[in-house]
């Protein structure tokens, strides 16, 4: 006859049950918090090429995919969240060149102490998470009514950290997405349109890098004549392909005045008759 060996009544199975289900809710909250994190990665700066800004956006968000946590982290840390007001210029904007760039960067500035407690905080929650997903069973006997205990007590506390951080992160991400909506408005913005070809919101003008000279130099480079380019065929030229760019919207009464206020070309006046004068322009050389 088999001998049946009766296992003591406890509590150990109960509280095993309670663990279980404590850890995977501090699991699932790290979790949400990773998944946060990445988009926050993902879209805190931007910039280069205004024709590649879409395909450059894709490759920041799967690059944030492979990351772990705590490279996550320590991105957020460098970029995001910083003691001072930074303003170098971004590699790739740098390296735009002759093409339209844009760029923005998302950043939250701290006083030194708190950044510093706050770096401090959040490689502190990257441990917790470590001894969570890898080591959690190795520092508590669940086999035991008061190892389960001492499970049960350490997940409740873990939980409101992890929890803690979940909230502030948040806030962080409502910012950034309100100073995204905010950006957006602007780049819809006359403002910002302006701004691009030059328009200064004093009213001034940049004209070596306007949109109206850059108008110009590339009618030249289309209709030029003995080094020369028609006013006139420039003019028409652009009424077709660029027809928002015109002297009015940079405060100029006519053509000639927009030539002569950006000084960006040489002018020369032929006369074919005695009533008729005709514009020829081409660019200075620097």
């Amino acid at each position: 006859m088999d001998e049946v060996t009766t296992m003591p009544a406890n509590d150990v199975p109960g509280l095993q049950a309670v663990v279980q289900r404590k850890l995977g809710r501090c699991l699932l909250r790290l979790q949400q918090y990773e998944q946060l994190l990445k988009d926050m990665v993902a879209h805190a700066e931007l910039s280069g090429p205004v024709d590649r800004l879409h395909t450059l956006r894709e490759q920041k968000v799967a690059c944030t995919e492979k990351k772990t946590m705590g490279m996550l982290v320590g991105m957020l840390t460098d970029s995001f969240l910083i003691q001072s007001p930074q303003n170098e210029e971004s590699q790739t904007e740098a390296d735009a060149g002759d093409q339209i760039g844009f760029s923005y960067r998302n950043q939250l500035e701290m006083p030194v102490e708190h950044y510093e407690a706050t770096k401090v905080a959040i490689k502190a929650l990257v441990d917790l998470r470590n001894k969570l997903v890898h080591h959690f069973i190795e520092h508590f006997d669940l086999w035991s009514e008061s190892g389960c205990q001492a499970a049960d007590g350490y997940l409740e506390e873990s939980y409101q950290t992890i929890n803690r951080h979940c909230l502030n992160l948040q806030c962080w991400a409502k910012t950034m997405v309100e100073a995204r909506a905010k950006l957006a408005l602007f780049i819809q913005s006359q403002t910002f349109e302006d701004a691009l070809d030059g328009i200064r919101e004093d009213g001034s003008v940049d004209w070596p890098d306007s949109g109206i000279c850059s108008c110009l130099r590339e009618a030249e480079a289309k209709l030029a004549e003995g080094g020369w380019t028609r006013l006139e065929a420039a003019i028409r030229w652009m009424s077709d392909a660029n027809p928002e760019q015109t002297p009015k919207r940079y405060s100029c009464n006519s053509w000639n005045q927009v030539l002569h206020e950006s000084r960006q070309f040489e002018i020369r006046k032929s006369h074919a008759d005695s009533e008729r004068t005709t514009v020829w322009y081409r660019s200075k050389v620097s």
